[in-house]
């Protein structure tokens, strides 16, 4: 006697599958990698700790659409991205599990804040380069 909990795998069974994520260049001119900080500034004044490996941003592409990741020492954000041009708008930034210690929590919220603006992007001498107003990061691939 067949069990009622049992079931069939028949032609109607369906089977979901994750979807991929295949990476994607921030600008035609740019690799396609992940990229760390070498340096930034806040209003024109330097942010050691940038330069020491506190950035870390990588582009990639999920069912279509883009998708920003960046990491900072408390953890990683992440959210849907476009780019008009050489302009990286970024919405909807989710902030995943933190693990800040000393300045790290304020580091997160100026990269979070810096990210909110639209970022004009640049990629020269193998350097991509974010500026949004007096705020910009400089990355190099990993």
């Amino acid at each position: 006697m067949e069990s009622p909990a049992s079931t069939s795998s028949g032609p109607s069974s369906t089977t979901t599958s994750q979807p991929k994520e295949s990476c994607a260049a921030f600008l035609p001119s740019a690799p396609c990698a992940k990229f760390i900080a070498i340096s930034g500034t806040a209003n024109n004044e330097d942010l050691p700790w940038v330069a020491s490996g506190g950035v870390h941003a990588q582009l990639g592409r999920v069912s279509g659409e883009l998708l920003l990741t960046v990491t900072t020492r408390c953890g990683p954000m992440n959210g849907a991205a476009t780019i008009s041009g050489s302009t990286l708008t970024v919405r909807d930034i989710a902030t995943g599990a933190s693990g800040c210690t000393e300045d790290g929590g304020d580091q997160q919220e100026w990269v979070r804040n810096f990210l909110k603006r639209p970022i004009e992007q640049s990629f020269s001498d193998g350097t991509l380069t974010w500026t949004s107003g007096t705020d910009a990061l400089r990355f190099k691939s990993e």
